[in-house]
This record gives structure tokens, C-alpha cells and sequence, in this order.
């Protein structure tokens, strides 16, 4: 990677480190981690664990169900993607799911891809959803409103793109044609060859039973989610309000659109202390909620990655990613 984008991530995660301590007084942090009833960590884990097998049996739709590749078989490439997404930068855990699946047949490169995507764009528009209810029972809440509404422009302009491809393949594919055309004979066929299994991972746009599926799994992986951090929450709180889990999930997911260090570290804290504070949570009590679940997350999800490449490759080394990479040009 370029060493600009680098410090690009690096800044943006600094920053909002920094706005998420500003002003902490360590003693009120220390004394709010002792104090938590840690007994909520399990159905946290639980919640947790449900998110990452909803969103297991959405990819198993987005991959028209290919029967080479059973469910378990993706619960362990989607952890590895988590896995590599937390040690390093620009979200390559998504090419890390796509050379590992590229290893069979009826899951080639372009179809892979186009599945991140399509599950991408169906998380923004569940996320969208949940905070268009939390919207309307709690209004106050500009700041993320004003987040939403700037959400709702994005999901809705990568949707238009998407169904484009879907109901006028034919445009695609003519666009397809004309970018690559200037491209070397061999290296413009195999281009050609993965945009054509990338066209076919949009037929769930245009199959409403696979699409209405693929979205319920996506709204059932957001709740869970929710849920995992209303546990957390449950840790610090007597009485923890799911409407600041809710506003805090939402915004989290807009936030890990912009650079960052590997794992989120610093958005995450930043977003969640901005969020819960708004909702009157001391800021040692929100930064204390954002430490525990962003730890949570990133060690149980890379403990899986870790099972997961193991069960897949034999190996903890990341090797496989130069090699894929290699063997694909």
C-alpha cells in the first residue's frame, strides 16, 4: 500500500481516539471497568455468534447456494475475512474471501466479489431500516439523522447502480466491452470471463424470494448485532436502553466506511463515546462500553478466522494471499 494511505488511516483513527479520551478522567474509567457485572458477556457471545451465522446463510443465497461449498465451509472463509481485516488495513479480509472461494468451481472471482458487494449494499440498507424505527422514537437525535439521511444517498445510489447491472445486463456488458477492449488479449478475456460471473451474482436482485431472503438475513445479522452491544451495554448500566445500541450500531457502520487503522481501533471508540453521549452516558461509561465490545468482537471473530484458516488451509500463515494473488494474475 502507498504510505499516504496509510497515514491517511492512521490520522483518522488517531483522531478519533482522541476525541473519544479528551477530557477522560482514567480514574472514573478504571473504577467503571471494575465495577461491571461481566456476567452479560454471554449472551453477548451468543449475540455475537448469531450475527456471524445470519450473515453465513446470507452469502450462501448471494452465492446461489453452490453445493460445493456447504455452510460451514463459508462460516470459515467469512472468519478469515474477519480475521485479516483485523490485522490489516483496507478491508482485505474481502480478498481474502475471494481467494479462498475461488479454490472451487462455482464460486469464481467475479461472482465472489459481486456477493460482497450486493452484501454490503443490503447491510446499509438494513442498517438504514432499524434507524429509520429508532428515528421515529427517538427524533432528537440530529446528529444521526443527519448521518442517516446522508446514508440513505449512498445506499441508494450504489442500489441504482446494482439494479442497472441486474434488470440491463446487456448495458453492463456492452460498458464490459468497450473498458476493455484496449486491454492484452488474454488479460481482457479472463477480465471479461469474472465480470460475466460478476453479472450473474445480481440475479438475487431480480429474484424476489432470494432477495427477500437475503435482506431478512441481513436485518436478522443487524438485530444480533444490536443485541451484542445492548449486552455490553448491560455490563456498565443498570438499566442499558437498546435506542442507544441501536444509534451507536448505526453510525459505527457508516463510520468504517473512511480509512482506518486495522480492526477500527479509534473509530470505534470515537463514534461510540459521540453517540451514547448524546444520550446522556458519562463519557467513561461510553468509552468502557466501546473498549469491552470492540475487544470482544475482535478477539472472538479472530479466534474463528484463526479455526477457520486453519480447517481451510492447514496453516496460520497468511501466505495464501500472495499466492492467490500471484496465480490470478
Amino acid at each position: 500500500m502507498r504510505s499516504w494511505q496509510w497515514l491517511l488511516g492512521f490520522l483518522i483513527s488517531a483522531l478519533a481516539l482522541y476525541g473519544a479520551i479528551r477530557g477522560l478522567d482514567l480514574p472514573t474509567l478504571w473504577a467503571a471497568l471494575q465495577a461491571g457485572n461481566y456476567g452479560w458477556l454471554l449472551p453477548a457471545l451468543l449475540a455475537l455468534t448469531l450475527s456471524v451465522a445470519a450473515r453465513t446463510a446470507r452469502w450462501r443465497i448471494l452465492l446461489h447456494h453452490p453445493p460445493e461449498v456447504p455452510f460451514y465451509r463459508l462460516w470459515n472463509v467469512l472468519n478469515v475475512g474477519y480475521l485479516v481485516t483485523h490485522l490489516l488495513p483496507f478491508r482485505m479480509g474481502e480478498l481474502a474471501r475471494v481467494l479462498l472461494l475461488a479454490r472451487y468451481p462455482q464460486t469464481p472471482p467475479g461472482l465472489v466479489t459481486m456477493s460482497i458487494i450486493v452484501e454490503h449494499v443490503l447491510d446499509l440498507v438494513a442498517v438504514l431500516i432499524l434507524a429509520g424505527l429508532a428515528m421515529a422514537l427517538r427524533p432528537e437525535a440530529l446528529g444521526i439523522r443527519i448521518l442517516s439521511w446522508a446514508g440513505l444517498g449512498l445506499t441508494a445510489a450504489a442500489l441504482l447502480v446494482l439494479l442497472v447491472g441486474a434488470f440491463r445486463p446487456d448495458w453492463a456488458w456492452r460498458l464490459t466491452e468497450w473498458l476493455t477492449q484496449p486491454l492484452p488479449g488474454r488479460f481482457r478475456e479472463r477480465l471479461r470471463r469474472e465480470a460475466r460471473a460478476a453479472l450473474s451474482g445480481l440475479e438475487v436482485l431480480r429474484t424476489p424470494r432470494a432477495l427477500a431472503g437475503a435482506l431478512g438475513w441481513s436485518l436478522a445479522a443487524w438485530v444480533a448485532a444490536g443485541s451484542q452491544l445492548y449486552a455490553v451495554m448491560g455490563i456498565f448500566l443498570t438499566d442499558p436502553d437498546w435506542l442507544p445500541a441501536l444509534w451507536t450500531m448505526t453510525a459505527l457502520t457508516f463510520g468504517m466506511l473512511v480509512p482506518s487503522t486495522p480492526g477500527y481501533i479509534g473509530v470505534v471508540q470515537g463514534v461510540t463515546v459521540w453517540v451514547m453521549g448524546g444520550f446522556g452516558i458519562p463519557q467513561a461509561t461510553a468509552f468502557s462500553i466501546s473498549v469491552v465490545s470492540h475487544a470482544l468482537i475482535y478477539f472472538y471473530l479472530s479466534l474463528l478466522g484463526a479455526l477457520g484458516l486453519w480447517v481451510e488451509t492447514g496453516s496460520l500463515r497468511l501466505g495464501f494471499l500472495r499466492r492467490g494473488v500471484e496465480s490470478h494474475r
